[in-house]
């Protein structure tokens, strides 16, 4: 993916004002397929379905947290290379080790600002790339 082409992202959050705010900001950045939920259990039907090219989510909701959906998503082998974004304004350390367990991409410290949040989102989607590109060259040597 080109960095003048941006896929789909999902965002989950129960904060409806961090939902706009956040598509926002992905609009600025240059993503125009957005899905937004306030739950994961909404999210998590819809990944299946679409495959997003992103995934932001906030760790804590009602129903499914945020590392819930990681967890689901790490586990299918459609969704497992899907990038992730988890946020949160609680910094301990345990929630860190939890998250990276789990498959984490990429972190987002509740409140950031524009540039953190497009550093991140940058990182993310860099990092998955550079995942499939070593895979396509450990299938070529393997062949």
């Amino acid at each position: 993916m080109s960095r003048t082409e941006f896929g789909s992202v999902v965002v989950i959050d129960d904060d409806k004002a961090y939902l706009h705010t956040v598509a926002l900001m992905l609009r600025a950045i240059g993503f125009d397929k957005i899905s937004t939920y306030e739950n994961g259990y909404d999210a998590i039907e819809s990944i299946e379905d679409t495959k997003p090219d992103l995934v932001i989510s906030d760790w804590d909701m009602p129903i499914l947290t945020g590392i819930d959906v990681l967890m689901c998503m790490r586990d299918d082998p459609d969704l497992c290379t899907v990038p992730f974004i988890l946020n949160t304004g609680h910094l301990g350390q345990e929630r860190w080790k939890e998250a990276i367990k789990c498959g984490v991409t990429e972190f987002l410290f509740k409140p950031f600002s524009f540039q953190d949040f497009k550093s991140s989102v940058l990182l993310a989607l860099d990092l998955a790339e550079a995942e499939s590109d070593l895979e396509e060259m450990d299938e070529k040597l393997a062949s």
